[in-house]
């Protein structure tokens, strides 16, 4: 059922069951409320479009904790009143089954019963409904007994809440056409809560699934940032596609267009898997041991975040009876970047057994599924993309070196063992063409664990490179000499460093926290040991877009690391420094002066062969510039910003000043011509705003910095012009420029165009749209998409999140009313900016949902494409939709500002900022926020306006009501 009559024309307002409806029913818990309560997702999303609606809304439960309960899973401003077990002894009314609570909740809140629903799970409870004579009764059948429920009088018999929301149509469309996409990531958050309670710290597969081994081999790699390992199992099988990946690791290959033109993309470039050396196959009494081929008694696989492993554990019974524990553990480190381990112990649980190991490092051949025109999806490249180039093997260690087709690339793969020589031998070594075995054997006696250590090194370099193998032989010496409990404990040491600098706190749910935290877990994988290279769209945990770079880095990851872990920023910040020679050739082959730097690549050149949605995305530039903007002024770090960024600024200036021109149609005004923004759905247009305002920006920045190092730094300010042979004149116009740029505005309609065409197009048939025809640009033919207002992600809504300045707030609001419903959010990088800027105008409902869906799309799939990789930008936006969003952070004000407000779903969040060499760090509760220096020195800030200063000794607080405020029926939120 899509969609229900439940309407303010027909009902005044709702009665809710509380366990069941609201919330699970978990055996025992009565009447003792808990921190870790998780309310159904469906129900929340229910509810909140009822009260939109205008209909008023209360629980019955024959509990006397109601109150409690609520507080505990944050729906307390979502209901007017409530009658409990408590209010119906002080009343003398008979408890539940018999409606008589339920009539005194109509009473209470001043409705008929024929105009009020009922929504119950138990039979006894929907007779009640009927007896009551109320005027819809509607069951929530969660464990099979719908038969009961319409055999007792439920009108409606539901599965879940979520059923009943109103179908998006052009009136009713809130929150985008997603139709509650985010009620499926919510459901997967709280999965099996019952029977498994939430660790906030870990990642938990708790039965072997091999249905979903595409996406757990994503969940479940181990990165850091220069190596990274699917999740695929020891065994070998089952898996889907295991890989070994290094960043900047790569192939190329030549773009083939049936139609050529000038400055078009010529080479593509992808992510190359390495050989992989995680397998360690395991055979008893000569019979292979795998999850497919032998019964699986016990499973359980652990993400550990906390320390930065991947734990599983086996327990396999024979055909015969005898039962064998499998133990692996595995980490790449954080502290030797070069260097991954696995620990592999086999106990014999209740006989003996002959045991072979063969500890195997292969090069998986390209699959041959293809990527069709999914470009999410990776190239399938040539069979022969490596060559075998070399190998050195002495006893149990083997380095072996391949080389790309076509790259000019060199890498060494390297496995070593440290076994248990009382069980185990060292049986063989073999060298094939794609695979390398070191085989051991033994017996292991009934009781007795068997232990094999494996160490994996990866080096790579140009062709030239000669030293390859001599440097994985020091990596893999350097392992076995410090021991694997020393190199472990090292690596746990970095992750525990990360968490004391970057942790943020939210208490009230912990599948919130847990998701949360994998958010941050992601990216630190993805960027901690980067350095000298950029970061893949997917990190490493898959191929997806090819490993290619993106703006992702500058505009949703690096906002978190400046705060947190400023000198992996600088790292990022420096490689696009040092792709700068390769910016300044892409400018000129697309008719630019100044510099251009690739939409999508991995070695520097545009890869992107799609030029609408690709180079024509200009805004790359103004979108580092931005980035490093953010660096400087949070970190204080001028010696970057004089030595190396402002070359950068004057160079991405330069190309802005020529793609635009100052246009007497436009009275003078400066205007950029056929762009293409943000939102992919609609390409190369006139005065894309959100292009035209970071172009100003952009050039205000380097006009600024030229200014600041003639009177700051003579020397560095010659050497830039001796470099660059930068003139005055240049730099005026620069200033003109940004001063009169042209931002398009609809008088009609009152509210800023997103380009001069925009309001032209028809609109999109959202309500004649089904759910399977999203992302839009599966389905469609571009030009389809193209002519009609349907947007992938914010655009104009996220000029107003990375510039707020530039609008007031009634036109921020405006905007984000006229767009928000617009947008599909095909993109993952779309809700984290629709959070922000909800929570922006006062919409805190929305931007929960938006923080709730942008935390799920990898731990529920939302995006549908798991199995390539975990989106990295949406992790680092889920930060900045927190700390944006519900902190209400701003950086580019004088002071940083705040104006906090806790989610529905948390009693407190606390999180660390690092500004200006100090680490402030934010306590939001429910009626105080406290502001305190962890280390550094005082700092000044803004809280709802009224400045302050912090020191070590002496934290601020401020009290107040910082609980998000659910609006009551019809009214607007605060």
């Amino acid at each position: 059922m899509s969609g229900t009559s439940v309407t303010g024309r027909d009902f005044d307002a709702v009665l809710f069951g509380l366990d069941g409806v609201l919330i699970p029913r978990t055996p025992g818990t009565a009447d003792r409320p808990s921190a870790g309560i998780e309310a159904f997702p469906g129900s929340i999303a229910w509810v909140r479009e009822l009260r939109e609606a205008g209909l008023r809304t209360a629980v019955v439960t024959d509990r006397a904790d109601r109150a409690a309960v609520l507080a505990c899973a944050g729906l307390t401003n979502l209901f007017d009143t409530g009658v409990d077990g408590r209010a119906a002894r002080e009343l003398r009314l008979s408890g539940e089954p018999g409606p008589g609570m339920l009539l005194e909740a109509a009473r209470w809140l001043g409705v008929a019963p024929a105009r009020t629903v009922v929504v119950e799970d138990t039979a006894a409870g929907v007779a009640a409904g009927g007896a009551g004579g109320f005027g819809l009764v509607i069951g929530v059948d969660r464990d099979g007994a719908a038969a009961a429920l319409t055999q007792n009088g439920a009108d409606l018999v539901v599965a879940d809440l979520g059923e009943l929301l109103v179908a998006a149509t052009d009136d009713v469309h809130r929150a985008g056409p997603k139709e509650h996409r985010l009620l499926a990531a919510s459901r997967r958050l709280v999965a099996a809560a019952g029977d498994h309670p939430t660790d906030p710290w870990h990642i938990v597969e708790h039965m072997y699934n091999p249905g979903y081994v595409e996406q757990t081999e994503t969940l479940f790699a181990v990165a850091n940032g220069f190596l990274g390992i699917r999740g695929a199992f020891e065994e070998g099988k089952p898996s889907f596609r295991p890989a070994t990946l290094l960043n900047g690791f790569h192939e190329t290959w030549p773009i083939v267009y049936p139609e050529n033109a000038h400055g078009f993309a010529t080479t593509g470039q992808t992510i190359a898997p390495v050989p992989d050396g995680t397998a360690l196959r395991l055979y008893i009494d000569d019979d292979p041991v795998t999850c497919e081929t032998t019964e699986v008694r016990e499973f359980e696989r652990a993400l550990d975040m906390r320390h930065g492993v991947v734990v599983r554990t086996v327990v396999y019974q024979l055909a015969d009876g005898r039962r064998f524990r499998l133990v692996t553990t595995r980490f790449v480190s954080l502290v030797q970047r070069h260097l991954a381990g696995i620990r592999f112990e086999l106990t014999a649980l209740d006989g003996p057994g002959h045991v072979v190991i063969s500890s195997e490092m292969v090069l998986h051949r390209p699959a041959t599924e293809t990527a069709a025109f999914d470009p999410r999806q990776t190239r399938a490249l040539d069979d022969r993309a490596l060559v075998p180039d070399g190998d050195r093997t002495d006893g149990a260690r083997v380095i072996r070196t391949y080389r790309t087709a076509r790259s000019a690339l060199r890498v060494a793969a390297g496995m070593d063992h440290e076994f248990d020589a009382e069980a185990l031998t060292h049986l063989r070594t073999k060298l094939e063409d794609d695979r390398a075995i070191v085989a051991f054997e033994g017996e292991v006696p009934a009781g007795r664990t068997v232990t094999l250590t494996k160490w994996l090194a990866y080096h790579y370099g140009p062709t030239t490179d000669t030293d390859l193998i001599e440097r994985a032989a020091v990596t893999l010496h350097r392992a076995r000499s410090t021991g694997y409990p020393a190199t472990l404990a090292a690596h746990h040491d970095q992750v525990r460093a990360f968490w004391d600098r970057s942790d943020v706190i939210w208490e009230g749910s912990p599948a919130a926290q847990k998701a949360l935290r994998f958010s941050l877990f992601s990216v630190m994988q993805a960027t901690l040991r980067a350095e000298g290279h950029g970061m893949p769209a997917k990190g490493l945990t898959g191929t997806g877009y090819e490993g290619h770079y993106f703006w992702d880095t500058e505009v949703y990851v690096l906002p978190f690391l400046v705060h947190t872990c400023p000198e992996v920023a600088r790292s990022l910040l420096m490689h696009r420094v040092r792709m700068l020679p390769d910016a300044r050739r892409r400018a000129r082959e697309v008719g630019c002066a100044g510099a251009l730097f690739p939409w999508r690549t991995i070695g520097g050149d545009e890869a992107s062969a799609y030029y609408a949605a690709g180079t024509a995305q200009y805004h790359i530039d103004a979108d580092i510039a931005y980035a490093l903007d953010q660096y400087v002024r949070i970190t204080g770090d001028v010696d970057l910003l004089f030595r190396h960024g402002a070359e950068l600024l004057v160079e991405t200036a330069r190309m802005w000043a020529h793609l635009g021109f100052f246009s007497e149609r436009r009275n003078g005004r400066f205007v950029i011509h056929k762009v293409t923004g943000p939102d992919e759905y609609t390409t190369v247009v006139d005065n894309n705003l959100f292009t035209n305002m970071m172009a100003a920006e952009n050039l205000r920045l380097a006009a600024d910095v030229v200014d600041r190092l003639r009177l700051e730094s003579p020397p560095d300010h010659l050497r830039l012009v001796d470099r660059t042979g930068l003139d005055d004149e240049e730099v005026r116009v620069w200033r003109r420029a940004a001063d009169e740029i042209y931002i398009p505005y609809d008088e009609q309609a009152g509210v800023h165009l997103q380009d001069d065409g925009f309001m032209d197009q028809a609109p999109w048939d959202f309500a004649g749209t089904p759910r399977d025809r999203y992302p839009l640009l599966l389905h469609y033919h571009p030009l389809v998409i193209y002519r009609h207002r349907v947007i992938k992600q914010a655009d104009v809504v996220f000029a107003t999140v990375l510039l707020p300045e530039r609008f007031t707030a009634v036109q921020r609001r405006r905007i984000f009313e006229h767009y928000d419903p617009l947008t599909t959010g095909d993109s993952s990088l779309s809700e984290c900016v629709q959070a922000i800027a909800a929570a922006d105008v006062g919409k805190y409902r929305t931007a929960e949902e938006y923080l709730v869906d942008a935390a799920a799309v990898d731990m529920a799939d939302t995006a549908g494409n798991l199995r390539d990789g975990i989106h990295i930008a949406s992790a680092g936006g889920t930060w900045m939709a927190l700390v944006y969003a519900f902190a209400g952070y701003r950086w580019r004000p004088p002071e940083p500002e705040f104006t906090p407000m806790l989610p529905t779903r948390a009693r407190r969040l606390r999180f660390p900022l690092r500004i200006r060499g100090s680490v402030l760090e934010v306590d939001i509760e429910e009626e105080r926020v406290t502001y305190s220096i962890r280390d550094g020195e005082p700092l000044t800030a803004r809280h709802h306006g009224q400045l302050f200063t912090v020191t070590a000794a002496a934290p601020v607080s401020f009290p107040g009501r910082y609980r998000t405020h659910d609006a009551g029926p019809g009214s607007p939120p605060r």
